[in-house]
């Protein structure tokens, strides 16, 4: 996949504090701080649209001068940087003979990334003061960087969690990541004796006895650096959130008290600890042609006005009340979700929109003028995307935002696994991820989704959610177009007698939609290489054999197109039809998996039912007009990898 021009480190969404001040939600910065910086990628659309819901702090940037000869950047385990700053604290404020420097990283991909902050010298680049980072799983402290030069990597390092040390210098392996197997709090501590090097509140590495490189101040620059070129798309405020430097060592228990505060922040979803902020939404659902939904969270009780209309300045106006929001798991966990729906709008019409949200202290925050359009009648053309598998990569949801939002669709089909893992204990999966990745888009087009193994307990996602009732599974009409949206996570219930089984087939009964439509996460026919056995050693099933049992309530009531996800792959069959191929009675199923999942693969050999296999990240949009139907599938470059067409008269029969 082409790499893209990345944006300057700077554009990185970035709250920096230089003197300890914080905010009542946060705890009170140490004295010895001497730098704060939180940092939060730029995802926002172009142009006209181009907004980010609530406050933002101003990023600091390399200071521009008229000219200037730039250090040369350091390779880390065998990769160049993608994204640096340099001179965000004068040298001399970085002099001290102790200091500590803390890292907190989320790393939720499979390809090995990596990030470090430095203070090294102009005059001799290969030396430096002192060097903190990490690259996949190996976590480096240094305070002769030059010797790491001396250490030879292999290209797979190990992973159970092994150690190397130096004269001055500490790299150990370790086996998970981290916390909630995401979060590392990396801290390397130096008390002008001795060094340690500290993972989420324990010493994992220490030299007694060790000494800093001598080196003039006027010499030496703070640097950071990112090492992105395995994940596309992907910016330093995706992996780091923050970094804080001391002019002093930290007790272990500072150290330890440090990264609770961080988990707390984490537990209730919070971006920033100082800062009245949306962490969720505005998040448009179940979009009808006189009535929208819309969700939000703040990171704070908060009450809200919405003002709406379809021009500006804005005439109509809902007021939601205080909410002092709910806890969650033994009281650990604080959500402040509020939703609203606006009624008596007209089909088929752009509107406007904005939320401001007021704290109790009184302060308040804006999404800014957003836009989103009514459902449009029977017999008008529409367009929707469909997408799958968003979890773990917001910079690849967002990429796909970006592209979709160009198409300017009506809505979005999302077929499952939003989060990777959002249950219940892991809240921040939707905060810190799929919101972040989609709120661009999904705060202006309508989104309609079904559950994912990733969210397979809907406890968060009910919460986020605004759908038609039991939210689960549910139906909607849109012009002439009728979509079953099932939760294929209870797949006894797509047996006949089912649950899921009965209501689909008294739905499909009493429709009388042109076109028809089902979605659910899971899938019944795939050429995975190894969900459904390991197709590189047997036959496997090609497909959740489970979730074939409702397929004949499809084929008896003419569905004429099937979306699911779950592969992490592009999959279209041919039609099918009783288990064979049939072109002119039978239903295509359509695997949209590659929104940001961990890429997967296909079985080593074609099956009998496959019209298009595409690995890769990727989107569909579907355009319905009169009696034609055309659903294209692009990548991450915008380039077109699939494309079909159907015609269907006005009264066909299945």
């Amino acid at each position: 996949m082409k790499q893209p021009l990345r944006k300057p480190f700077g554009l990185a969404l970035l709250a920096v504090t230089l003197l300890p001040v914080f905010a009542a939600l946060a705890q009170p910065a140490p004295r010895t701080v001497l730098g704060d910086w939180w940092f939060w990628p730029d995802y926002t659309l172009e142009r006209n649209a181009r907004n980010y819901p609530g406050p933002r702090k101003e990023s600091p940037t390399t200071p521009v001068v008229a000219a200037a000869v730039e250090t040369p950047a350091l390779t880390f385990f065998g990769e160049k940087p993608t994204e640096r700053i340099t001179n965000l604290l004068p040298a001399v404020a970085l002099s001290g003979k102790a200091f500590a420097v803390e890292l907190w990283l989320l790393n939720h991909v499979n390809e090995p990334v990596g990030a470090l902050v430095t203070l090294r010298s102009r005059q001799r680049p290969d030396q430096g003061s002192w060097l903190l980072g990490c690259y996949d799983r190996t976590m480096v402290f240094s305070l002769k960087p030059d010797e790491l030069s001396q250490l030879p990597i292999g290209k797979s390092q190990p992973r159970g969690g092994t150690e190397t040390t130096t004269r001055a210098s500490i790299l150990r392996t370790v086996q998970e990541r981290g916390w909630k197997k995401r979060w590392s709090h990396l801290v390397g501590n130096y008390d002008g004796t001795g060094m340690q090097l500290y993972l989420n509140g324990k010493k994992i590495g220490e030299i007694p006895q060790t000494s800093l490189t001598a080196s003039g101040t006027d010499s030496l620059q703070l640097e950071m650096a990112a090492y992105l070129r395995r994940e596309p798309y992907m910016q330093w405020g995706d992996l780091v959130k923050n970094v804080r430097i001391h002019n002093a060592a930290l007790t272990e228990q500072a150290i330890v008290g440090r990264f609770a505060e961080l988990q707390h922040l984490v537990e209730d979803g919070r971006l920033y600890p100082d800062l009245f902020h949306f962490n969720a939404g505005p998040y448009l659902n179940g979009v009808q042609q006189e009535s929208i939904r819309l969700v939000w969270e703040t990171d704070r009780p908060a009450s809200a006005v919405i003002r709406y209309g379809d021009r500006q300045p804005l005439s109509h106006t809902v007021t939601v009340p205080l909410t002092e929001g709910k806890t969650h798991n033994e009281g650990k966990v604080h959500s402040y979700i509020q939703e609203a729906m606006l009624k008596d709008l007209k089909p088929g019409t752009p509107y406007f929109y904005e939320i401001e949200a007021k704290s109790k202290t009184g302060e308040t925050i804006s999404s800014g003028i957003l836009t989103f359009s009514t459902a449009v009648k029977e017999g008008q053309a529409f367009t929707f995307g469909v997408i799958g598998d968003t979890e773990a990569r917001p910079h690849v949801n967002n990429r796909v935002a970006g592209l979709l939002w160009d198409e300017r669709p009506n809505f979005v089909l999302h077929v499952g696994d939003l989060t990777d893992g959002g249950e219940q204990p892991y809240k921040f999966e939707w905060n810190y991820e799929f919101f972040t990745g989609n709120r661009q888009l999904s705060g202006r087009v309508p989104f309609f989704p079904v559950p994912g193994n990733g969210e397979g307990d809907l406890y968060w996602y009910k919460q986020y959610h605004a759908l038609p009732e039991p939210k689960a599974y549910y139906s909607f009409r849109y012009g002439d177009a009728e979509f079953f949206m099932l939760n294929s996570n209870e797949e006894k219930e797509f047996a006949p007698g089912g649950k899921q089984y009965v209501w689909l087939e008294e739905q499909l009964k009493k429709s009388t939609a042109r076109w028809k439509f089902v979605a659910h996460h899971h899938a019944p026919y795939s050429p995975d290489e190894d969900d459904y056995g390991n197709a590189w050693t047997r036959s496997t099933d090609m497909g959740d054999v489970q979730i074939r049992k409702i397929i004949p309530l499809y084929e008896k009531y003419g569905v004429d197109l099937v979306f699911y996800g779950h592969l992490h792959t592009y999959h279209r069959t041919l039609p099918i039809r009783d288990g064979k191929l049939n072109r002119k009675k039978g239903i295509t199923y359509i695997q949209v998996g590659g929104a940001g999942g961990n890429l997967e693969d296909f079985a080593p050999t074609r099956p009998w039912f496959t019209a298009k296999a595409f690995r890769g990240y990727h989107y569909g949009t579907l355009t319905l007009a009169d009696g034609h139907l055309n659903f294209k599938v692009y990548d991450t470059e915008g380039r077109l990898k699939d494309y079909l067409d159907l015609e269907k008269a006005e009264r066909e029969k299945p």
